[in-house]
């Protein structure tokens, strides 16, 4: 079987990404403001029994476009494969980042002929399913459609079947770890994946941890930011509660003398009535 690793042969043109060689890719709007779409899981959406035997009845408007390539693969190759989130393509990346897992995509293009025995042979494969199960965040799509097709034009592939390590990267980036074009086996596809985790996983770990830290000290920031407000809200409740005291010693005080100085003002009245009388 052939196998082509497209990107590492142009590390002399390319970008390093900490370190490591990757190829930065600008997403398009279309795909990068696809994050506010409503995520879906595979076992949310099956195809009734009707519909898998006959699949002419699956029209477009019936399935949804998430579903669509897992709805494809399982009726031409059946259930056994690696656990592919059916949502879009940023919301898979986000999964991705919060998992601190690296992404592989997989753009599958049915009429290939290398195709089916991709499917068939390397995607069903237990070890495959198994590795990528536990080592990463799965997402695919049709080629032809969708945001398939977007990532398609995006990655200009030259070959099917077509796989990536992707990774998030600043703004409207990501970055493309690996790319696997052409037939491969499932062994060769796990040594290529693990050697890719090993290479690149410390530099993807190193930038999660990065925004970690600091989303860390932004959290630490607003906490004190907090507690700085609560105590100085609770030096105004101190003080204002000082200044109700006071004033209410200050009234009792007042009203005191006035009695006092009404007694005395009374018994000064008085006396100069005696007086009077006498």
């Amino acid at each position: 079987m052939s196998l082509t690793i497209r990107g590492t042969a142009k590390a002399r043109d390319q970008p390093s990404c900490n370190g490591f060689f990757c190829r930065m890719v600008c997403l398009p709007k279309c795909i990068f403001g696809g994050f506010s779409r409503v995520m879906g899981r595979r076992n949310q959406y099956q195809p009734s029994e009707l519909q898998l035997q006959h699949p002419q009845l699956l029209h477009p408007p019936v399935v949804p476009e998430d579903w669509a390539f897992l709805v494809s693969f399982e009726q031409q190759y059946g259930t056994t494969h690696p656990f592919f989130y059916a949502c879009s393509f940023m919301q898979a990346l986000k999964i991705a980042e919060d998992e601190h897992k690296l992404m592989f995509m997989y753009l599958h293009s049915p009429e290939h002929p290398f195709t089916p025995s991709f499917c068939s042979r390397t995607l069903s494969s237990e070890l495959v399913v198994q590795f990528l199960d536990a080592n990463f965040v799965c997402w695919g799509a049709i080629a032809d459609r969708g945001e398939g097709l977007q990532m398609a034009a995006t990655l200009q592939p030259a070959s099917f079947p077509f796989c990536a390590v992707i990774a998030p990267a600043a703004g409207n980036n990501i970055a493309v770890l690996q790319q696997m074009e052409g037939p491969i086996d499932p062994a060769e596809l796990v040594e290529i994946l693990q050697r890719t985790m090993e290479e690149q996983g410390s530099a993807f770990g190193t930038t999660v941890r990065g925004r970690e830290e600091e989303h860390m000290r932004a959290r630490i920031k607003e906490e004190e930011r907090i507690k700085a407000r609560a105590k100085e809200q609770e030096k105004l409740r101190a003080d204002r509660q000082l200044r109700e005291e006071q004033d209410a010693a200050y009234f009792v005080a007042l009203q005191r003398d006035q009695v006092c100085a009404y007694s005395i003002w009374k018994r000064k009245i008085l006396g100069m009535q005696e007086l009077k009388n006498q």
